[in-house]
């Protein structure tokens, strides 16, 4: 299994929470909001002490229909959050339904999502990451490793490593012929090519000494 962090971009809840920069919104897992539904109902535990503030301010917030205190447990309150705009919906899909793909967990703030989730395999990471660049959403992996062995090796990647080398392998760079050259792919990474190429030597030398050095445990050598 492969775990991976995302940091998303939505305009979801972001008006609503800019009035409360401290609170966190932390996304129950387990749930599907949209089956069936006019609108996408999510449960999410608000922490922080401006409850108020942050109700009153959801109610003028153009992505959210209605906002529903359930149980407040300390300085913590769960809200059912309906919201009308289909954005999150599209944005679940795309990252869940397509994948097979599950939640491990979810926080939302005023700067964004951050998402935890859990793939089978990191091919299916990849295609959320580039069905939600191909949408235009602003996307940044920040960690992925594996779960598979059961020894707790893994092949841990930075998130640039593996970004640089998922964007590198989608656009043909290790073909024969390449497809794609150093100085485009570092143009689109905002970097020099010699940046570009010293990164994804570091991680084409991770990912062969796992490989290596897996081999190696395996047969006893």
């Amino acid at each position: 299994m492969i775990t991976a962090t995302l940091s998303i971009k939505s305009t979801v809840l972001r008006r609503a929470l800019d009035a409360v920069p401290d609170m966190d919104l932390t996304v129950e897992p387990g749930q599907f909001p949209f089956v069936g539904e006019k609108s996408a109902k999510l449960l999410v535990w608000a922490t922080g002490d401006e409850f108020d503030r942050f109700e009153s301010d959801a109610e003028a917030d153009p992505t959210v229909s209605r906002v529903s205190p359930i149980a407040t447990i300390d300085s913590d309150r769960l809200y059912r959050v309906s919201l009308a705009d289909d954005e999150l919906e599209s944005l679940f899909s795309t990252l869940f339904y397509d994948h097979d793909t599950i939640l491990v967990r979810g926080t939302i703030t005023a700067a964004g999502w951050e998402l935890c989730m859990r793939a089978l395999d990191k091919a299916a990471i990849s295609r959320v990451y580039d069905q939600l660049r191909e949408r235009e959403t602003p996307v940044h992996l920040r960690s992925i490793y594996s779960e598979s062995d059961g020894r707790g090796r893994s092949a841990d990647l930075s998130a640039e490593q593996y970004e640089a080398l998922a964007v590198a392998f989608e656009r043909g760079y290790f073909d024969v012929p390449r497809r794609t050259t150093l100085t485009e792919l570092a143009d689109d990474f905002d970097v020099s090519s010699q940046a570009l190429s010293e990164r994804l030597r570091r991680a084409e030398a991770t990912v062969l000494e796992n490989v290596l050095d897996g081999d190696s445990a395996e047969s006893g050598e």
